[in-house]
C-alpha cells in the first residue's frame, strides 16, 4: 500500500512540474506595432514638405484640412490635390518592415545626412519628420529614422519611390485648356 504522505508528495511534485512547464514555455512575440511612422493622413494634414538631394524641395500647404492644396515650393501656385493625397495615403500607411538591432553610426546607412526627408504638419499643430537614407543590402527597403527616435528602421522602397516621384514631378495642378481652342500642335505648318 502507498502511504498518504508519499501520494501527497508525488502530487506536489507533479503540480510543481506543471507550473514550471507552463512558465518556461515560449511565449509568442508581441505583434509588431501597427502605428504609422508618419501619422499624416489626407484629412488632418495641412502642410507637407519633401526635400531631397541637390536642394530639390517640394512643399504644399493649405489653410485647413479639407481645403485646396497650394504649392509653396518649387514655385507657388495651385497644387494637384490627387497627387498629394496619394503621397499622404502612402505616408499614413507606412510601417517599418524591420528594425536594426545594432545600427552603425555615421554615414554608413546614408542617414547622416539623409538623402531624403519627408515632413508633415497636422491641423492640430503636431509635426513629424522622417529621414531616409540608403537602401538595405537587397534593395527591398531603405534605412529610415523618425525624428525623436534613435532606432534605425527599414521601410519599403516602393513608398520611398512615391516620395521621390513628387520631387521628380512636383504636383502642379494642370491648368484647364480653354474649350474650343485649337492646340498649337494641331495647326499644320506651312
Amino acid at each position: 500500500m502507498v502511504s498518504w504522505k508519499a501520494a501527497a508528495l508525488l502530487a506536489a511534485v507533479l503540480v510543481a512540474l506543471a507550473v514550471y512547464a507552463l512558465q518556461s514555455r515560449p511565449h509568442p512575440a508581441a505583434p509588431p506595432s501597427t502605428a504609422s511612422l508618419l501619422p499624416c493622413d489626407i484629412l488632418g494634414t495641412v502642410d507637407i514638405r519633401i526635400a531631397g538631394a541637390a536642394g530639390r524641395v517640394v512643399e504644399a500647404g493649405r489653410v485647413a484640412a479639407g481645403q485646396e492644396w497650394r504649392l509653396v515650393l518649387p514655385s507657388p501656385g495651385p497644387a494637384d490635390g490627387a497627387a498629394l493625397d496619394g503621397v499622404l495615403t502612402a505616408a499614413s500607411q507606412l510601417r517599418a518592415s524591420d528594425t536594426l538591432k545594432a545600427a552603425p553610426t555615421g554615414p554608413a546607412l546614408g542617414l547622416d545626412p539623409p538623402r531624403l526627408t519627408v515632413s508633415c504638419t497636422l491641423a492640430r499643430g503636431r509635426s513629424y519628420t522622417l529621414s531616409i537614407g540608403g537602401q538595405n543590402f537587397d534593395g527591398s527597403g531603405d534605412y529610415a529614422r523618425v525624428s525623436g527616435d534613435s532606432r534605425v528602421l527599414v521601410i519599403p522602397s516602393a513608398t520611398v519611390a512615391k516620395f521621390e516621384g513628387i520631387l521628380d514631378q512636383p504636383p502642379v495642378r494642370p491648368s484647364p485648356s480653354p474649350s474650343g481652342s485649337v492646340s498649337p500642335s494641331a495647326i499644320p505648318s506651312p
